[in-house]
């Protein structure tokens, strides 16, 4: 296994997702760092949805704190059950303090993290609200992506390494749904972006506290591109 496999799960093993945070436990993961730019990954445990469960997106969080470990980023993430959705409800703890450190830390853009169900016919969804929520970093991100082999065409192109843009999900939401992003981008006035990533681009392995049946396992070479193009983004 890579090193940046290993990481993950190191990193990984700080989320517990079926459990709620203990008395004085921090339910929201914070890493610190010096550039003004916040990866967030607010389904990095189970979430609740209009009073209903729904699955943690595995690795994430991980993902997140990673990236921010190798550019100096901050992150954010759920590391236990929440008892609530940040991308769908407006006033809850974790854009709260989301806002918080884009304004203590002079922010200058958001990218939000999740991840999508294993039948999803694409590796890669970049949702910038059409072009809306981050006007001058959209063709950036598209590019950097394309050079790390996730292209939105080709004759021979696999699934897992098609990027979708702006179409399956434009990270505006549902009229009643107040995503991360726009969130961001029209309270905060930060430019923000979303990307949903298929499971083979980020579950290294499978835990047995998954929601999701074992076993899985992503491809590795996959993952390791997906975190340089992120470290480039």
């Amino acid at each position: 296994m890579s090193n940046v496999l290993e990481r993950l799960v190191e990193l990984e093993a700080d989320v517990l997702y079926q459990e709620p945070a203990a008395d004085g436990e921090r339910r929201i993961g914070c890493v610190e760092g010096t550039t003004p730019v916040l990866l967030s990954a607010p389904h990095g445990a189970v979430h609740t949805r209009r009073g209903e469960p729904k699955e943690e997106e595995e690795f994430t969080a991980a993902l997140a704190c990673l990236v921010a470990e190798l550019t100096g980023a901050h992150a954010l993430t759920t590391r236990r059950r929440s008892p609530t959705d940040p991308n769908w409800e407006r006033d809850v703890p974790y854009k709260r303090l989301l806002g918080r450190i884009v304004a203590r830390e002079g922010i200058a853009f958001v990218l939000d993290i999740h991840g999508t169900a294993p039948d999803r016919d694409f590796g890669v969804a970049l949702g910038t609200m059409n072009g809306r929520s981050c006007p001058r970093r959209r063709e950036m991100i598209i590019r950097r992506l394309e050079e790390r082999g996730f292209r939105r065409e080709g004759d021979d192109l696999d699934d897992r390494d098609r990027l979708d843009v702006d179409g399956t999900f434009t990270a505006g939401g549902l009229s009643e749904q107040e995503t991360v992003t726009r969130f961001v981008w029209e309270r905060l006035g930060v430019p923000s972006a979303q990307l949903e990533l298929h499971p083979s681009l980020r579950v290294v392995e499978r835990r047995a506290d998954a929601t999701l049946p074992r076993p899985f396992h992503g491809d590795p070479e996959r993952i390791q591109r997906i975190v340089a193009a992120l470290v480039e983004i």
